[in-house]
């Protein structure tokens, strides 16, 4: 009996898939990167359609993996920066890579799981580690992508995931590291699982490649079970191996149970390293002494590790339920614009000549799919789109010209051109456009600011949204609007973007 190693009848010189002739193709391959991969993909398309002895298929996609790997580089550079909405062009090399990734994983995929049980039984099993781990990686490669690009995962990729860790579990190879890629089973599924938990649909743009770094680095802090833990609710995770998803926290999916067969992430070691690291780089402790990056003490970074810490201990919060009507509003994107309708909306003051230089912009139509007291899920429909990132700051209004709810982005989800969903958090019901002028520079012109009137029922301190990198705490400054003027002092940062920064403030 031969095994998947074992020398077989090689594919004779002139078949389609010999290693000569697919070693003569891959030279001719173009030299243009969209090009050459719509060839290799039509090449490994037919290859896993194609009936094979096992050891001659993986020689092949060896060798076409080679190349894949040295393409990706190539068309990632053309989607590494692309902030949403993510444009056609933009998604028509990101669907490229996804396509190589995909049939990489299939024809791995296809050589682990097409094996005879008969095979594994005499001890063969270790020759199919690398197949495995690769396969794996590839899927969660997929996952990353659509992760960037504030995409659905793609159909099957989970249960895909889920079948080969299972098949390494069964194996006894889950926690055995390959020699290329220098990695286990279990390191690969751990760290998608900790990816999905993160909730990437709500990380800012270019921070899912910082998480998927940090994830590499403290993987094994996480931990894989098979009960459920008994000590504590939070920093745990169901992992649902019989569905094509990855599962949820554990405390959010106690009312749905769990089944036969599932499997628990626990986290808890992993929020303690982080919140470690949080209080030690507050303290000054240098960021390369904690195995950080050296951008690790920005006020960025700490506040991604604290949204990290938030995610992975998976604590339940309540949840709204899903309108049945979707009423029709308009949005409109960006501190300035939204400073321009409000000032267009309030009534005019006394001695206001220039109101007629602040026409009304041009808004943008979506639909309210879910609203609660905290903010709203919209649906884009129509308009000229402008860029949104996560921790913009955003106005919508009813169609039938009702109050103006300021919000910051909180989720984005888009799989397509044509699909854009957004969650957004109100900040305060009541909002005042003004201008802000710092007290030590007099011959700076004044520049547009929204501010939140203290709401004392509302614990809401009164707090104003500014240009970014204008105002530092403790600064003072004069604020002029309808009501009148009044000095202040930033007394904090609340949120900071790469546009706005969200302060609270006092008296001056």
């Amino acid at each position: 009996m031969l095994h998947l190693i074992a020398q077989g009848r090689s594919a004779a010189p002139d078949d389609e898939f010999s290693p000569e002739r697919l070693r003569e193709w891959l030279g001719a391959l173009p030299v243009e990167p969209a090009a050459a991969a719509k060839a290799l993909i039509g090449r490994m398309v037919a290859l896993n359609r194609a009936p094979m002895h096992g050891r001659m298929r993986l020689r092949l996609l060896d060798m076409l993996r080679d190349h894949v790997e040295w393409l990706l580089p190539r068309l990632e550079q053309r989607v590494a920066d692309a902030a949403p909405p993510v444009s056609g062009v933009v998604r028509q090399h990101a669907y490229l890579i996804e396509k190589l990734l995909k049939e990489a994983a299939a024809g791995y995929s296809q050589v682990v799981l097409a094996v005879p049980r008969s095979w594994l039984n005499l001890g063969f099993r270790s020759h199919l580690l690398v197949p495995l781990v690769r396969a794996m990686q590839f899927h969660a490669r997929r996952l990353l992508l659509s992760d960037r690009l504030y995409a659905r995962s793609p159909g099957g990729v989970w249960a895909e995931l889920h079948t080969l860790y299972r098949t390494a579990r069964d194996w006894g190879l889950e926690e055995r590291v390959a020699e290329s890629p220098r990695t286990s089973p279990s390191q690969v599924y751990r760290a998608a699982l900790l990816l999905a938990f993160a909730q990437p649909g709500k990380l800012r743009h270019g921070d899912v490649p910082r998480v998927h770094q940090y994830i590499d680095q403290h993987v094994e802090l996480a931990r894989l079970l098979e009960a459920r833990p008994a000590r504590r609710l939070g920093c745990a995770f169901v992992v649902r191996v019989h569905r094509d998803r990855a599962g949820g926290s554990l405390p959010k999916s106690a009312d749905a149970g769990t089944e036969a067969g599932d499997l628990f992430l626990d986290t808890a070691a992993l929020v303690e390293r982080l919140e470690t690291q949080l209080r030690r780089l507050t303290e000054g402790i240098a960021p390369a002494s904690l195995g950080l990056p050296g951008d690790a003490g920005s006020a960025a970074y700490l506040e991604l590790l604290a949204r990290l810490a938030s995610s992975w201990r998976g604590e339940r919060r309540s949840r709204s339920a899903r309108m049945q009507f979707h009423p029709r509003v308009d949005v409109w994107v960006g501190l300035r614009e939204i400073w321009r309708v409000l000032r267009h909306e309030a009534p005019a003051e006394p001695g206001d000549t220039a109101r007629a230089d602040y026409g009304l912009p041009r808004s943008t139509q979506w639909i309210v799919l879910n609203e609660s007291a905290r903010g709203f899920a919209l649906k884009f429909m129509s308009g000229a789109l402008a860029p949104i990132n996560v921790g913009e700051v955003v106005a919508i209004r009813t169609r039938d010209r009702g109050a103006i709810y300021v919000c910051l982005v909180r989720w984005i989800l888009s799989n397509n051109p044509e699909h854009f969903e957004l969650g957004l958090q109100q900040l305060s019901p009541v909002v005042v456009p003004a201008v802000y002028k710092s007290e030590e520079s007099d011959r700076i012109a004044p520049e547009p600011v929204l501010f939140f009137p203290e709401m004392p029922a509302q614990r809401h301190p009164p707090t104003i949204v500014a240009p970014a990198n204008r105002l530092a705490p403790e600064q003072t400054f004069n604020l002029r609007h309808r009501r009148g003027r009044m000095s202040l002092r930033a007394s904090r940062v609340l949120e900071k973007t790469g546009s706005i920064e969200l302060l609270e403030v006092s008296p001056g």
